[in-house]
C-alpha cells in the first residue's frame, strides 16, 4: 500500500477527520450495525486515497497508518522501513540503523 508524503496527507487529513460522521450516518439512513457499514460505505477518504494513489478500496483506518512521515528510513539491509523516524534497528531483519548492506556471497556447501 503506498505512503503519502506531506503534501498528500495535508490534502486527506481533513477527509479523514470526517469519516467516523460518515460511518454513523450510513448505520442511520440504513439501519445497520457498526461491521456492516465499515463493510459497505466508501467513505471520503477512501475515495480522495484512491485518487492520490491510484489504489481502489483501502479502508480509512488503514490510510492512517500510511503516513511516510511517521515512518524511519529504508533499511540498508532488507529495504525495509523502520518503524518509527527514531527506530534504531530493523524490525524486519533486525539490522542496525548504521549497518552496512548485507554484501556476503552465499556457498553452495
Amino acid at each position: 500500500m503506498p505512503f503519502l508524503d506531506e503534501n498528500e496527507w495535508r490534502q486527506i487529513q481533513p477527509y479523514l477527520g470526517n469519516a467516523a460522521q460518515e460511518i454513523k450516518e450510513y448505520r442511520s439512513k440504513h439501519g445497520c450495525d457498526l461491521e456492516t457499514a465499515r463493510l459497505n460505505i466508501k467513505t471520503e477518504a477512501t475515495q480522495k486515497f484512491q485518487e492520490l494513489t491510484g489504489m481502489p478500496g483501502v479502508h480509512f483506518e488503514a490510510i492512517y497508518h500510511h503516513r511516510l512521515s511517521d515512518w524511519g528510513a529504508e533499511c540498508n539491509s532488507c529495504g525495509s522501513l523502520f518503524r518509527t523516524p527514531k527506530a534504531s534497528f530493523c524490525a524486519n531483519c533486525g539490522k542496525t540503523k548504521n549497518s552496512a548492506p548485507n554484501m556476503a556471497l552465499k556457498h553452495d556447501g
